[in-house]
């Protein structure tokens, strides 16, 4: 019970609304073609905002040799309560992105990391669907204006999380 309220707090755990959505049967068609991981340096930057009583923070490297790379952190007071590392690669013509959560002492919180492919992507915004099992069904992010990075998760159990953050 511990893990799964852990778990739900890591995630977010606010539905603040997805209009529309539909999780069924996405990520079956082929991925979008992409040309350069610099079609991802929107997402370079520092980005945090409050879920509940915690502040979850987004720390984005610029891409470098076809990867663009994030560390979050999600505390609560003077608690760590998790850090993730996100990996996004430009594989052949296309885009994986591999993330893991870790707990406070870097313990993985599962043996392999989520795996997702890239299904839609635009100028301000990409969405990835997940493939091995464990996975996001989908994570989006998207830049809204210059400080605004929306992320939209509908979670392995189907849940759907959105989750806005600004510039520090």
């Amino acid at each position: 019970m511990k893990f799964l309220f852990l778990m739900m707090i890591s995630l977010g755990l606010f539905d603040v609304g997805f209009a529309n959505e539909k999780s069924s049967g996405e990520g079956k068609s082929e991925s979008p073609r992409v040309t350069s991981i610099d079609q991802l340096d929107w997402l370079t930057g520092s980005w945090e905002g409050p879920i509940g009583d915690s502040v979850l923070e987004e720390s984005w490297l610029p891409p470098r040799a076809n990867t663009i790379t994030a560390v979050v952190r999600l505390t609560k007071g003077s608690v760590t309560e998790f850090v993730e590392l996100i990996k996004i690669e430009k594989i052949d013509q296309s885009f994986e992105l591999r993330l893991n959560l870790f707990d406070a002492s870097l313990k993985p919180r599962s043996e392999k990391p989520q795996v997702l492919k890239l299904s839609k992507i635009s100028d301000k915004s990409v969405t990835f669907n997940g493939v091995n099992e464990g996975s996001h069904r989908k994570l989006s992010y998207e830049l809204v204006g210059n400080d605004k990075f929306a992320i939209r998760i509908i979670t392995a159990d189907g849940e759907k999380i959105a989750i806005d953050l600004k510039r520090p």
